[in-house]
């Protein structure tokens, strides 16, 4: 937990497990940031709004709630919720009683962090705690994928798409003729990475705590 013990100007982050938390407890400013490890994935809580009626049968208001009390039966989302200071069978919530400003979602730059974010984004839209969104206080990190050092200056770089257009921009100049996917093109990008100091962060645990916090914290 962080040393403020108000909402305003704290912050919580929430990672994948105990290596990215463990660069992000030693990075981050104790004073107003919080961490929080989750283990693996988790649950897929997106509930259909049902309490329509469907075909004549009125039991649509009842699939809704045992889908929500299965989202609450998952040890890793109430402790989610019991960080965050609100009660997990509520089911409105008072924005007062939120025990951060902000709540970060700081998953890997990687497809499996792409799930996990994703998994965060669709239980925060679920009722009551849409809320935190419609209120803004529901935020997504970017960590970098790459960091490129040339002639011992480092730049960070989210993903491949822009390490591509970073290593054209550096490189000598590509032959417009070349086509995007083409046997010249593949092999022009390969060269010129073996030029450059690639190092790929396989996720936030691989971050020195300096570098999660000049490029993220």
């Amino acid at each position: 937990d962080c040393q403020i013990g108000k909402q305003e100007g704290t912050e919580l982050f929430i990672v994948e497990g105990d290596s990215a938390g463990g660069s992000a407890k030693q990075g981050r400013n104790r004073s107003n940031q919080a961490v929080l490890p989750l283990r693996g994935k988790i649950l897929n809580t997106y509930v259909e709004d049902l309490t329509v009626k469907k075909n004549g049968n009125g039991n649509g208001s009842d699939k809704r709630t045992k889908a929500l009390s299965k989202m609450i039966s998952s040890n890793e989302i109430v402790t989610l919720i019991n960080a965050l200071g609100l009660d997990p069978k509520a089911e409105e919530i008072d924005l007062k009683d939120l025990r951060y400003g902000k709540i970060i979602i700081m998953t890997d730059a990687d497809v499996d962090g792409s799930h996990i974010r994703a998994l965060l984004l669709t239980f925060f839209n679920n009722k009551p705690f849409n809320k935190l969104i419609e209120n803004g206080h529901i935020y997504l990190a970017q960590p970098p994928l790459f960091k490129v050092t040339k002639s011992n200056k480092s730049v960070y770089i989210k993903d491949e798409k822009t390490l591509e257009d970073y290593i054209i921009k550096v490189s000598d100049k590509i032959d417009k003729k070349i086509k995007k996917g083409s046997v010249e093109y593949n092999k022009f990008m390969q060269d010129q990475r073996e030029k450059l100091s690639i190092q790929r962060f396989k996720g936030l645990g691989e971050m020195n705590p300096e570098e999660l916090w000049e490029t993220t914290l």
